[in-house]
């Protein structure tokens, strides 16, 4: 057989399967009320997002639901309108047409109307498997939205993880002779850690391990040293923390410092420790509240005390698609100083984005600071700070 034969007979063989491969691949669409009905009455939906998270939607037979995912409880409301199933994400409803694979029976397909973009996944008795996640910050049956990570990531009380990275620019100010020419950058590193409770609220410890470069100093002749790179004292704090139903943001601990930074004119070399409450509100209109606290010095070997109240307020307003005008300065009192020579308050706003990456929830966030009130000698006066956070899985919250 020569190879002109080979490759006819090789062509009549593979049109001869077309029709066959082309059945088993064919999506048929699911318009009965009854069969939509079905696929989303008492039913469970499972997915696996980013980092092997578990996102698991329960949808009740009478329209009623909830997601769990990245922590955290999402609502969820469906319906049938028409001939597609309907779900409410961010106050709208999202619709999707429904296809099953008639090579697979057990194969369906979601498509969102108005974008087009399109899921699969497996059904099994009162199960539902999503073998691939939509890449859109608005969500889907097994996905929360950007707006919703928004809103939750905005919430302290929030057993939500993440990774903060934020940079900062400042700039000074004071009486010293060239306090306005000195300016810094800073890198702080803090990854809240949250442990879920039983009664809905959330025990959390948040350390803040800053890094600084060529930070100005006062050398005591007139003029600046620069430090290079060094870190500085991380702070901390172990707080309780719970949202109540009625949209009350309430929570207290410790707060404290430890000595750790690599040189004395960046610290005082002593441990702080002393309560803090949490007190604010949420609703759909946004977040406000602050953090009150208060520290002392406990222990350590340098001279000097720690008799410091710090206020760190912060405030969020959505305005849709995941983005935000935020900001969490802190206004801060240290008892050791003259009395006028106490408060520094900076005022600060910003703007925020979440945003759906891979799979995975990012926030972004910039910020300007104004100190109108601080040290008269030496002190900042301009801060500008970017904030980088992804969500990460807390595995020992999975379930809750």
């Amino acid at each position: 057989m020569d190879t002109l034969q080979v490759y006819f007979r090789i062509t009549v063989i593979l049109i001869l399967m077309l029709p066959g491969f082309a059945i088993a691949q064919q999506w048929e669409p699911v318009t009965a009320e009854e069969s939509l009905r079905q696929l989303f009455s008492d039913t469970v939906f499972e997915a696996k997002l980013e980092g092997n998270v578990d996102a698991i939607a329960n949808y009740n037979a009478d329209g009623s639901g909830e997601l769990r995912a990245w922590g955290e409880v999402f609502p969820r409301e469906w319906k049938i309108e028409g001939d597609t199933v309907c779900i409410l994400i961010d106050g709208l409803f999202r619709c999707y047409r429904i296809e099953r694979n008639s090579g697979e029976p057990a194969e369906y397909r979601a498509t969102k109307d108005g974008t087009g973009e399109s899921v699969v996944f497996t059904v099994s008795p009162q199960r539902v498997l999503i073998g691939e996640r939509l890449e859109t910050d608005t969500g889907g049956a097994a996905q929360p939205s950007a707006e919703e990570m928004a809103a939750k990531l905005s919430n302290p009380t929030s057993p939500v993880m993440t990774i903060g990275n934020n940079f900062d620019y400042v700039t000074f100010q004071g009486d010293l002779p060239g306090a306005g020419d000195e300016s810094a950058f800073r890198y702080v590193f803090q990854t809240v850690f949250p442990f879920k409770l039983a009664d809905g609220g959330s025990i959390f410890f948040r350390p803040a391990i800053p890094v600084l470069f060529n930070e100005p100093v006062p050398d005591g002749q007139g003029g600046f040293s620069s430090q290079g790179t060094d870190m500085g004292d991380i702070g901390y704090d172990f707080s309780y923390g719970k949202t109540t139903a009625g949209g009350l943001l309430i929570g207290a601990g410790l707060a404290g410092t430890i000595p750790t930074a690599t040189s004395d004119k960046l610290g005082k070399d002593l441990w702080g420790l002393g309560p803090e409450i949490l007190l604010g509100a949420i609703g759909k209109w946004g977040v406000v509240g602050g953090l009150l606290a208060h520290q002392w010095d406990v222990a350590g070997s340098g001279k000097g005390d720690i008799d410091l109240t710090t206020l760190s307020y912060f405030y969020a307003f959505p305005l849709g698609g995941g983005w935000q005008i935020a900001a969490g300065p802190s206004i801060s009192y240290d008892h050791t100083r003259p009395s006028d020579d106490r408060w520094t308050v900076p005022l600060g706003i910003g703007l925020a984005k979440t945003s759906i990456i891979a799979g995975r929830p990012w926030k972004f966030q910039l910020q300007y600071w104004n100190y109108v009130e601080s040290a008269d000698a030496f002190a900042p006066e301009h801060q500008v700070r970017l904030s980088i956070n992804p969500v990460v899985s807390a595995p020992w919250n999975e379930g809750k």
